[in-house]
């Protein structure tokens, strides 16, 4: 780092590391560090649509076909707050337990186990069986994301 040709580093997702390079003593790496945070996926961004393609390619590719109807990715992004780390993190998630599971179609049910294992038993959950919009509505109403 201190030679003529600079490095460039990128550490993502790994909270516990820059914990410890903010308790190092001399402070020397923490200020050779810049730290950028990514912003929120918000609903309709071209973020969202790019999500919601690569987790539709990510199913394919290993075999599980997803219904568009179902709005898995919408789904996603709304539990997760539109935090990028959180929300891909979910979406692996839930392949994961499709593909360990044998499934070739994923399903809301099989999502909401998924999600409720993770965050506890609640009332209801962005992956609740009914159209999108109806849930959505509902989990607003309730206070969801505020």
């Amino acid at each position: 780092m201190q030679s003529d040709h600079g490095v460039a580093l990128t550490i993502a997702g790994v909270p516990s590391l820059r914990d410890d390079i903010l308790t190092e003593p001399s402070g020397e790496t923490y200020r050779r560090f810049r730290e950028f945070n990514l912003s929120m996926i918000r609903r309709g961004s071209r973020s969202a649509i790019l999500f919601g393609s690569n987790f539709v390619k990510s199913a394919e590719k290993l075999g599980v076909s997803a219904r568009e109807e179902d709005e898995f990715a919408e789904r996603i992004l709304f539990a997760e707050h539109g935090q990028v780390g959180r929300s891909i993190a979910l979406a692996k998630e839930i392949l994961r337990d499709a593909v360990s599971r044998k499934r070739d179609e994923l399903s809301l049910a099989h999502a909401e186990r998924v999600f409720r294992k993770i965050n506890g038993d609640l009332e209801m959950t962005p992956f609740h069986f009914d159209d999108w919009s109806a849930v959505k509505r509902e989990l607003e109403a309730i206070g969801w994301g505020q």
